[in-house]
């Protein structure tokens, strides 16, 4: 039979002091590298143009993407592509026509979002959006 010695033995007092401290560090860890991930949000999204934001439902929208939390994006200037019942897409403004009058900002949940992206300025999208703000 293997003994200890007492000088080895430590009581659960001590095993849990440690896997408090353990669970601290992770979470110091992932409070960090939140933090960062919004950092780098604001250095990726161009406030300058449009973003195309896809979501898990298969719906785009168009507009200004801005982080506001680890789990919210905010969208405003927003458009869509409605689909008539000829098939045909058509960009629409957020809060033009539905029955409910939304605002023209919408709050997504980042667990959502699929992916984003920065719109080139010559886009036929942005082409489309300023023509309708011309009008």
């Amino acid at each position: 039979m293997l003994k200890i010695s007492e000088k080895y033995k430590i009581g659960i007092t001590e095993v849990l002091v440690v896997a408090n401290l353990a669970l601290v560090l992770v979470l110091v860890f992932l409070a960090v590298k939140t933090n960062s991930n919004l950092d780098n949000f604001d250095s990726i999204a161009d406030p300058d143009t449009y973003q195309a934001v896809f979501l898990t439902n298969d719906q785009i929208y168009f507009g200004h993407l801005k982080n506001i939390s680890p789990d919210y994006l905010i969208l405003s200037d927003v458009f869509y592509v409605k689909i008539n019942e000829g098939g045909t897409g058509q960009l629409v403004k957020l809060g033009a026509g539905e029955p409910h009058g939304p605002r023209d900002e919408m709050i997504i949940n980042q667990d959502q979002v699929l992916f984003w992206e920065n719109l080139k300025p010559d886009s036929q999208v942005i082409k489309t959006i300023q023509s309708m703000q011309q009008k």
